[in-house]
């Protein structure tokens, strides 16, 4: 699952990779199920390690971005200095906002929405990956009720 921490993938992507390797794993052998239980823990793993990861770089990115939206501001306030209008190739916002205009400004940013962005996809992996860990809490029940299933349709008591 190494592509759920590769940053070059786009985040929807991200979340339909995860939902394709759980598609996957979800899958139940009934000529085995002694096997799937024995996967149960490798399965939680996984999806401990993933949702571990996200919750991270979900912390991570959320500073990233009050720090980020906050160096906009100060860009459509005209406050920058020029060092730092360098630094990340910005050219002086050439406008004088008003309250209303720098919401609109600050709404509307494409980098800012970049933000929002990732964060919604880590937020998304975040609830994938809690719901796939109720689902494995679940399994032991799960493989109990098939092979009382089983016992029952092939007349065994």
């Amino acid at each position: 699952m190494s592509q759920m921490n590769n940053t070059n993938v786009s985040p929807t992507s991200q979340v339909e990779a995860l939902l394709e390797e759980w598609k996957k794993d979800v899958q139940i052998d009934r000529t085995s199920p002694a096997d799937d239980v024995r996967k149960i823990g490798l399965l939680h793993s996984k999806y401990l390690n993933i949702l571990s990861t996200h919750r991270r770089a979900l912390k991570e990115n959320e500073r990233k971005a009050i720090k980020f939206r906050r160096l906009k501001y100060e860009y459509y306030m005209g406050r920058l200095d020029s060092p730092t209008l360098e630094k990340y190739k910005w050219e002086p916002f050439p406008y004088t906002l008003k309250t209303g205009d720098l919401t609109t400004y600050m709404e509307s940013d494409t980098e800012l929405l970049n933000a929002k962005a990732v964060l919604a996809n880590h937020e998304e992996i975040i609830s994938v990956c809690e719901s796939i860990m109720k689902e494995l809490n679940n399994r032991t029940w799960q493989m109990k009720e098939i092979c009382g299933w089983e016992k029952f349709i092939s007349g065994v008591h």
